[in-house]
């Protein structure tokens, strides 16, 4: 864990369990408001407040050297899978970014906000806490705007996806100051005035942490601040009011599945695809360690980009992928796109996916369990209409499944899931 003590302009760590701290980092940084840490290690910080610059601590060399300059502090930090910086100014309503591949520290370019404060898409009220996912799509903690703003890569225009202006009914959200997203695009949200942690289901957002008010108790939360999870999904929060960081713990036998937003609908709920699973069916190796799962393969066509839900009945507890472009049965893990991770053995899937129009989607349908058949129906509802025809896929790939796990443990920690922290302390 990595916290940033404001009092002496010191970076705090801590390994897992450990009550004394295992390293302390002394710079010349003065009042950072953010960091975030990539998976190698290295620490990006705000020094923005006095200094004007966003400063790397590299960890092979035990040095500090400045990568971005700014005019303001950075509320919210985050480095993107292709090396860009993005910094939250809060104070000048916008985001920006810069890529850390140029050797030379040019003008930074606008990744959100016009500069100017206002509630419309292409505007931001005091951003805070950012995120941009593998898709290279930017979300924020648009604070004084009570909602969250997703800006699709290249896009200035942002799309309410929680909170006040939202096309669809979310959540009620007062002054959010954080978020992060799972390798699902289900989001986390610091809900700081109402001092909870916020999440969703396939029936909209819930509260995670702090549901029983204001207060100091272990179930309770004062102004949190920012977020994060570790390896094995426990939460951790900055519990500002209360001067303390609170971990609260991932259980596996939960079987409740987050989601993102609340689904509007074009039409009903349509029961969009029904087949079985036989033993004349092809197998694969799931998730390359066990093999013999029956599966089948679906296209999925989209009227329209937005979020989609789909939903599997059955009674031999499903199994759900959906893959990009092509699925490859002996390279699981190459071109997924979402995985429904969360079903626990006697649970369907349920997911609620970004889908593109004029985007190629595979759905994989498997079981939780090997050497499992019998019938199953998918459920489908979003914003237009969603068709899932069969489809034969591609075996072209010689990836083995070897590669393909090495491929998806540098995938985990990408998706905020891993190694990249954004926690920060305030005094």
């Amino acid at each position: 864990m990595y916290l940033v003590n404001q009092e002496n302009n010191t970076i705090v760590m801590w390994q897992e369990e450990s009550v004394n701290p295992t390293k302390i980092i002394t710079g010349n940084f003065t009042q950072p408001n953010s960091l975030f840490v990539t998976s190698n290690g290295d620490i990006y910080i705000d020094d923005g407040q006095k200094n004007g610059q966003v400063q790397k601590w590299i960890v092979e060399k035990n040095n500090f050297v400045t990568v971005m300059n700014v005019n303001s502090s950075c509320f919210g930090l985050f480095v993107d899978t292709n090396n860009i910086l993005y910094c939250s100014m809060s104070e000048h309503h916008q985001v920006v970014k810069r890529s850390l591949n140029d050797s030379e520290m040019t003008s930074n370019c606008v990744a959100a906000g016009t500069g100017i404060q206002g509630s419309d898409s292409t505007q931001l009220r005091r951003p805070y806490g950012i995120f941009v996912d593998v898709n290279l799509d930017l979300y924020v903690t648009d604070y004084s705007n009570n909602r969250v703003q997703l800006f699709q890569s290249g896009e200035l225009n942002g799309i309410t996806v929680a909170g006040r202006y939202s096309p669809h009914e979310t959540i009620e959200l007062n002054y959010p100051t954080g978020i992060v997203l799972d390798a699902e695009k289900y989001l986390f949200i610091v809900d700081s005035n109402n001092h909870r942690i916020v999440g969703s289901g396939l029936n909209g957002f819930r509260c995670l942490a702090g549901c029983d008010g204001m207060g100091s108790q272990s179930n309770q939360l004062n102004n949190p601040s920012s977020l994060s999870f570790d390896r094995s999904r426990n939460l951790f929060v900055t519990d500002f009011g209360n001067h303390r960081i609170q971990k609260f713990q991932y259980f596996e036998e939960s079987c409740s599945s987050p989601s993102v937003i609340q689904i509007r609908h074009s039409s009903a709920v349509q029961l969009n695809y029904s087949s079985e699973l036989t033993t004349n069916t092809h197998t694969y190796s799931r998730d390359c360690r066990k093999s013999n799962y029956y599966y089948q393969t679906i296209r999925i066509h989209v009227g329209a980009t937005g979020y989609y839900a789909l939903t599997s009945s059955s009674l031999i507890n499903t199994f759900g992928d959906i893959y990009k472009d092509d699925f490859n049965p002996t390279n699981p893990f190459s071109n997924l796109l979402s995985q429904d991770y969360r079903s626990c053995s006697h649970q369907d899937f349920k997911f609620i996916a970004y889908l593109h129009t004029g985007t190629k989607y595979i759905l994989v349908v498997t079981t939780s369990s090997p050497n499992m058949t019998g019938k199953f129906s998918i459920l489908t509802a979003g914003p237009s209409n969603i068709t899932l025809n069969p489809y034969n896929s591609s075996s072209a790939s010689t990836s083995t499944c070897a590669a393909a796990l090495n491929q998806n443990d540098n995938h985990e920690s990408v998706d905020g899931m891993g190694d990249q922290y954004n926690i920060l302390t305030h005094t």
